[in-house]
């Protein structure tokens, strides 16, 4: 009995404290007809995209029927070397950095915001005894890094276009 009372507690303070599932954040977005222009960055526009329509936010076809327009100018990684061994002067180590830009604009062309990048920062171990799967890491992350800079972008928008209308 205790214990259930307990794990009760906790479940309230939970909820209490703002916390939300991975992915659910997107529950009050009341802006409808976007359009999400993907020019050079198809990965990213594609997964905001992916977490519009699963947050259930009507998108627009074609920037005519839009109310905003999302534009996604460029988008690349960038590996640097993070560490190497004293030893060996091999690589351990590498920086994997996620660059993306965007506009947002009203139909009517008024911009909201002009070149706003959304950058990420990772940095991945290498092992030369593992490379194939360190390879397979770095896609992982790859798309990791694509995720939350969609959710990075939804999370701005959400706050852009809910103070203009």
């Amino acid at each position: 009995m205790k214990t259930r009372l307990l794990l009760i507690c906790l479940l309230i303070l939970t909820s209490a404290c703002g916390f939300h599932l991975r992915g659910s954040q997107l529950t009050e977005f009341d802006v409808a007809n976007i359009y999400i222009n993907p020019s050079s960055a198809p990965l990213l526009a594609r997964e905001v995209t992916s977490q519009l329509e699963s947050a259930g936010v009507s998108l627009a076809n074609s920037p005519q029927s839009a109310s905003y327009i999302v534009t996604f100018k460029e988008e690349h990684f960038e590996k640097a070397v993070l560490s190497v061994s004293a030893a060996t002067g091999k690589v351990e180590e590498y920086l994997i950095t996620y660059k993306a830009l965007m506009d947002a604009a009203h139909a009517d062309g008024k911009q909201i915001v002009k070149d706003d990048y959304v950058t990420l920062s990772r940095d991945l171990t290498f092992d030369e005894n593992a490379v194939l799967g360190k390879f397979s890491e770095e896609e992982l992350i790859h798309e990791d890094m694509v995720r939350r800079a969609a959710s990075q972008v939804l999370r701005r928008l959400q706050a852009l276009l809910t103070t203009q209308k």
